[in-house]
């Protein structure tokens, strides 16, 4: 994993060193510039390296033809296949890295070459005798890539903040940002935290000639079409098998693998697999909270099931026991994070990344992506069950279960009541028809609440016009006509899975220069997920169906079935220690930029509510917070 950047149609090599260099922590191996005289075009790369640790793999790195330039960031699980292949077809090959085959595979193939390739990965390849510049981002968006255009010129880079260092490109937050943060806690993409700065979607690529760009999507999300149909005993074992050469692919590596492991399914499934491919020893790394902070948040103990899992496989296993300080960390975090994402899940992995370098470990693999593509959410069940609620007859709906439900605390002597708040949730998204529910339901305000908090000439007209729930129903048309399981995990895939889990995974793990790797969402495993029937993501009750009978193999029932939990922060607890004072500060303050969006009057009383208990407004509090704390550092840069 590295870091990249460029410029093209204007620009001077000084620029684009200093875009190199706030980029520094995704590579601190290696550092190279092209800038190509009379062309106006430069690409710079920075290494962490994983493949080929020796001088081979420097970038950027030239073609067999000596006119296409490369960086990337990355890796192409697929590449020494590919590599056979091509050398059959006589191209030869210098060094051991996988960056080499990516630029004999475009010499071969053209920009068809990425539909090839089963990997992570942004790149850019410069071809100097057609004046080309090639832009191309994974399948599934694990690698990020911004751009931002003015004019002819073209600039882009693996983290936003490196476009900043352009003359004239300024942070100005964008509206649409702003509205979505609030809905949802993150920027569906392609939009991004700034005006101007855009993401080139996952599965797309992007060609860049004398000032025009043309972008083509090559990958989309296979869903509406089918396997052959087989009995489920066929099924579990098929996926055994691409389970099994995922995580293989995915541990090929120069430098030692370890694994984040929180104690859920996914990433114990992925620590069992490397144990039993491996057949040595590995290292997992799990984060812990003190037991103060887990009681107030009412969180389960995954600390106690990453033991079992790693007593299981027999890891060597650290256990990263974390009381933070917020005010010094969020800053530092979002700095990292670019957009204004307020997922408590960015620092857990900062921390952990954090651990696993101190610890010698240089990439990690992770659980991430099995709920976006088996039907793993609360949300995903909670859509079907509001299906099914429908069908209770409305008068008893609204004079029994409704008023019980609001009449409930959400807190008793200290204690957080999670299936109080659930069910809280569960009743304003019930109110909405169940795709609806879905796209904006499961955000964090109605309609008519969020027409309170904002002020002009932030609040929208209508709920539908915010940003996120016009993304949600611009792609949730493709798909109108499937299951209704279909259509949340091809939305989740195409939007939740890139903007916003693999987006702080990225940013978080190299922010301490750590890769992370997700074979769950190898691209075969995608793949086979989006043709499976529906019934074998959510069956009954029973979530993620087919990957948790695939999973007997190599766990304990007591991990596969034991209930969800999200890999959460104790927000409620550090409000208790604190916190709460800091959102005060920045919420009530007139002057803080922050004012300039939100009634801030209406904001602290969703605090005061909260702190007496009468409301859960944890993580309406926490992105307001996260915001202000955003909005702050632009105004400072």
């Amino acid at each position: 994993m590295c870091g990249i950047a460029g410029i093209a149609g204007s620009g001077t090599r000084a620029t684009l060193e200093r875009m190199s260099a706030v980029i520094a922590h995704r590579g601190p191996d290696d550092a190279g510039i092209e800038w190509f005289d009379g062309h106006d075009v430069g690409l710079a790369h920075r290494r962490l390296s994983i493949l080929d640790l020796s001088a081979a793999g420097h970038q950027p790195m030239v073609g067999e033809s000596g006119t296409r330039w490369l960086s990337y960031n990355g890796e192409i699980f697929n590449f020494l296949e590919l590599r056979a292949e091509l050398e059959a077809l006589g191209h030869r090959f210098r060094s051991r890295t996988d960056s080499e085959v990516i630029l004999a595979a475009f010499e071969q193939w053209g920009p068809q070459c990425v539909r090839r390739f089963n990997g992570m990965f942004a790149f850019a390849i410069y071809d100097t005798e057609s004046r080309e510049l090639f832009l191309a981002r994974d399948h599934l968006g694990v690698k990020p890539l911004y751009y931002v255009r003015r004019g002819g010129m073209l600039a882009f880079a693996s983290e936003a903040k490196a476009l900043f260092e352009i003359d004239g490109i300024e942070r100005r937050p964008d509206r649409d940002a702003i509205l979505s943060t609030l809905m949802l806690l993150w920027v569906p993409e392609p939009k991004t935290g700034f005006e101007g700065i855009m993401k080139l979607e996952a599965g797309h690529y992007a060609i860049w000639r004398d000032g025009d760009l043309r972008m083509t999507q090559y990958w989309d999300v296979p869903v509406g079409e089918s396997h052959r149909e087989r009995s489920e005993d066929e099924y579990v074992e098929e996926l055994r098998e691409i389970l099994e050469r995922s995580v293989r692919r995915q541990m090929i590596s120069d430098v030692p693998v370890g694994a984040l492991l929180s104690g859920g399914l996914d990433s114990s499934l992925v620590v069992a697999l490397m144990r039993s491919i491996s057949g040595g020893d590995i290292d997992t790394y799990t984060i812990a909270f003190t037991d103060e902070d887990k009681r107030m948040e009412a969180m389960p103990d995954d600390a106690r099931y990453a033991r079992i899992v790693a007593e299981h496989v027999g890891s060597r296993h650290h256990e990263i026991v974390v009381r933070p300080d917020i005010d010094e960390l969020l800053p530092r975090i979002l700095w990292h994070l670019d957009d204004p994402i307020a997922d408590g899940a960015a620092i857990n992995t900062y921390l952990i990344s954090r651990g696993a370098r101190e610890s010698g470990t240089t990439v990690l693999l992770s659980g991430m992506g099995a709920d976006e593509i088996f039907g793993g959410y609360r949300k995903h069940l909670a859509t079907m069950l509001i299906s099914r609620y429908h069908s209770i007859p409305r008068a008893l709906r609204g004079l029994l279960i409704e008023p019980l439900v609001k009449a409930l605390p959400v807190a008793l002597g200290g204690r957080g009541l999670r299936p109080v708040r659930w069910a809280k949730k569960f009743l304003r998204s019930a109110a909405l028809p169940p795709m609806d529910a879905f796209v904006r339901g499961f955000g964090y305000y109605s309609a008519e609440e969020l027409a309170e908090l904002l002020v002009e000439p932030f609040d929208p007209r209508s709920i539908d016009e915010v940003y996120a729930v016009r993304r949600y129903h611009e792609l949730g048309e493709r798909v109108r006509d499937l299951p209704l399981v279909d259509r949340m995990t091809y939305l989740d895939t195409k939007l939740f899975l890139p903007g916003l889990n693999l987006a702080y995974t990225d940013k978080a793990s190299m922010a301490a220069s750590i890769e992370t790797r997700p074979p769950l969402i190898d691209l075969e495993m995608v793949e086979f997920a989006a043709r499976l029937p529906a019934r074998y993501k959510v069956h009954g009750r029973v979530q993620k169906y087919l990957l948790k009978k695939a999973a007997e193999r190599w766990l304990p029932r007591e991990v596969i079935y034991r209930p969800k939990a999200a890999f959460g922060t104790p927000i409620r607890a550090w409000m208790k220690r604190g916190l709460a004072d800091a959102m005060r500060a920045r919420l009530g303050d007139e002057r803080h930029p922050v004012a300039s969006v939100i009634d801030r009057g209406y904001a602290i009383g969703m605090l005061d509510r909260h702190i007496a208990g009468r409301e859960d407004n944890a993580h309406r509090l926490w992105g307001l917070h996260v915001l202000a704390t955003w909005l702050e550092a632009q105004k400072t840069r």
